[in-house]
């Protein structure tokens, strides 16, 4: 403690702390002096003692204490002082040169100083000066943690803010102040628009709210109510006002009373209801409606209280659920979802808790989130996939909850067909890639053989290898052309055109470009199909169909084998035959024939590739024309494929 303070009630300034050497002094000075710091610090207030030249040479223990230094870091000091904060350096230099210019206000100066650990500190100081009998100058700077005050008064301002910002935000609510001779006080932006709208005028504050009002039946209407609040009634009223556009305004009016209870004014808040009279009124008509459109609509329409108690279960909640309305009406949503949702997940403790969570609205971000699970419908062992969504309404000040479920078993089951599908396609034109390496292999290899020894091979090699060159190059190319007319009709670029068609000369104009490729190995193609026969479908597809049904069979075929196209005419189709009296198609792989993933496996025994895609296609085509394909095959009679067409329906 400081003992040398050269404070007010002092008559000579004392030496300073460790910067002098203390006289010995008497008895009754120094217990008069312990007396008066005794005193000094337990004022809650900072005292601090600044010399003519600036040097700090007194500070009190609660200065001390506020901004969390020793005596011995403060004392001695120039300025700036470590105490002063680098942001407010200004305006302590300022309140100083007030000070000694005697322009410094009354209440002092509210500045900002730092305490040691960093943190600011808002202060209130008041600088005085005093001479002491040597004729030295000294300021005595009284400063006061204003912390609080300053808290309290930004916690003040921002609900001043907040109180006005409220009042202006509040778009549909009529808020007006007048004094005890009907002028206005105060009026918000609602008030303004609703005079226009109501009266068509325009209003300021001072003005006469009575003679703002053009309606004289309006006018008597409001003068009567006015007068009332101004003798100390509170009350309200639902009355049409205006008469430029009259509306249905619900008013509550109450007294303005000052500090000694005296009726000084009153307030008006008003709403235009006309609106909400209208809608409750056309709820009331609609309500039987609203029920029925609910009970039409398909998916789960659930309504709880807050207490949880189910109060709309519609129709398709019961068709999904299996649950009549009867059963879970006035019933706990919990018990409910406990019955519905499949183990392990129905667990009640677990379920209770998310229901809670809701009711009482500690967990708001589950509303308007759409959640994937599932349900056992009652009536059902098998389960559902469901996507739901639960959110907060407001129905005359009640708060309820609304829980949409959308059956989503159908769609999950779509979205693992469509995964099956693309797998398939990928799958499909790996298989493709591989199925095209063939060809051009045999292509680079015999290239590039001619390329370096087309000098050095006999003729009968170079024929040999032009021929399967050639063989290659018709294979090659039909499997592009059958893939191309496979992917434009996936991609619905193929016009589906059905026509009568005379179903002989069809087939020979389709089998014709095979000729050059039976030939060879003297292969015969025989028809039995009678002149007369017609069928109603597309002559493009149909000609693809017969096209790649013979080019498998001739491959299918031995040499001097024979193939036959057939038709057999019933009453509502024609069934097609395409048979090669030749190889047995194992059964394996007829089970895989008409199948996209499979299309290069080999086909029988002669391991030739090529036809499956051509297959494919086949069986698009046929489904195209609403028929189906299917294949016979036995070691007399060979491998028989089979397609049936609709007659010449005219469809």
């Amino acid at each position: 403690m400081n003992s040398n303070i050269p404070g007010i009630i002092l008559k000579d300034l004392e030496p300073v702390q460790n910067s002098r050497v203390s006289e010995k002094i008497d008895g009754n000075f120094q217990k008069e002096n312990s007396f008066r710091q005794a005193i000094e610090d337990s004022l809650p207030s900072g005292i601090a003692v600044i010399d003519e030249n600036g040097k700090q040479v007194y500070v009190n223990q609660t200065f001390c204490k506020m901004i969390g230094y020793d005596e011995e870091e403060l004392l001695e000091k120039l300025p700036p002082y470590v105490y002063w904060s680098p942001r407010d350096i200004e305006s302590i230099n300022n309140a100083f040169r007030e000070t000694i210019n005697n322009n410094a206000p009354r209440e002092g100066f509210d500045l900002v100083f730092r305490h040691k650990n960093g943190k600011q500190i808002p202060v209130n100081v008041i600088i005085t000066s005093f001479i002491q009998e040597d004729s030295r100058k000294f300021f005595l700077a009284n400063i006061i943690d204003i912390s609080e005050r300053k808290k309290t008064e930004k916690t003040l301002k921002k609900t001043q803010m907040l109180l006005m910002s409220s009042i202006e935000s509040q778009a549909g609510t009529i808020i007006f102040f007048i004094d005890k001779d009907y002028k206005y006080l105060y009026f918000n932006r609602a008030h303004i628009d609703a005079m226009k709208f109501a009266y068509n005028t325009d209003i300021e504050t001072g003005m006469n709210f009575l003679e703002c009002i053009t309606s004289d039946e309006d006018k008597k209407q409001i003068k009567e109510n006015l007068d009332r609040a101004l003798t100390g009634e509170s009350h309200s009223i639902v009355q049409t006002f205006g008469n430029v556009n009259p509306g249905i305004y619900e008013v509550f009016f109450n007294p303005i009373v000052n500090e000694t209870n005296q009726i000084v004014g009153c307030t008006g808040l008003a709403r235009n209801i006309t609106e909400r009279i209208e809608a409750e009124q056309a709820l009331k008509d609609s309500e039987i409606k609203f029920k029925e459109i609910i009970n039409q609509i398909n998916d789960i329409i659930i309504v709880f209280d807050e207490q949880g108690k189910i109060i709309i279960w519609n129709k398709g909640a019961e068709n999904i659920c299996g649950l009549k309305a009867e059963e879970v009406l006035n019933k706990s949503i919990a018990d409910i979802q406990v019955q519905l949702t499949p183990p392990p997940l129905n667990d009640r403790a677990a379920i209770e808790k998310v229901i809670k969570g809701i009711l009482t609205h500690e967990t708001p971000e589950i509303f308007n989130q759409i959640i994937d699970s599932e349900i056992i419908p009652a009536d059902s062992r098998k389960p559902r996939n469901i996507q739901s969504m639960v959110f907060p309404i407001k129905l005359n000040g009640v708060s309820l909850f609304c829980t949409v479920i959308r059956d989503t078993t159908e769609i999950k089951r779509y979205e693992k067909e469509l995964l099956r599908i693309s797998s398939e396609k990928d799958k499909f034109y790996s298989m493709i890639a591989q199925y095209l390496y063939t060809p051009f292999n045999v292509f680079n290899n015999f290239s590039k053989l001619m390329a370096e020894e087309l000098d050095n091979l006999p003729i009968r090699e170079i024929q040999k290898m032009a021929v399967m060159m050639s063989k290659s190059a018709g294979n090659l190319y039909n499997l592009l052309d059958n893939l191309l007319q496979w992917t434009r009709l996936n991609q619905g670029k193929i016009l589906f055109e059905p026509q009568k068609l005379n179903l002989k000369k069809i087939s020979q104009d389709a089998v014709s470009i095979l000729k050059p490729e039976a030939d060879p190995q003297n292969l015969k193609i025989t028809y039995f199909i009678d002149n007369e026969i017609s069928v109603f479908a597309d002559i493009f597809m149909l000609k693809t169909i017969i096209r790649n049904l013979v080019s498998s069979a001739l491959k299918l075929s031995a040499s001097d084998g024979n193939i036959e196209i057939s038709a057999r005419k019933t009453t509502s189709e024609v069934v097609i035959s395409v048979r090669d009296i030749g190889n047995r198609l194992i059964p394996d792989y007829i089970i895989k024939l008409f199948d996209s993933t499979h299309i290069n496996t080999a086909i029988g025994a002669a391991e030739e590739k090529g036809t499956t895609l051509g297959l494919l296609l086949c069986k698009e085509f046929v489904e195209k024309h609403e028929g189906r394909i299917w294949v016979e095959t036995s070691d007399e009679k060979g491998s028989e494929f089979r397609f049936n067409l609709p007659l010449n329906t005219g469809k």
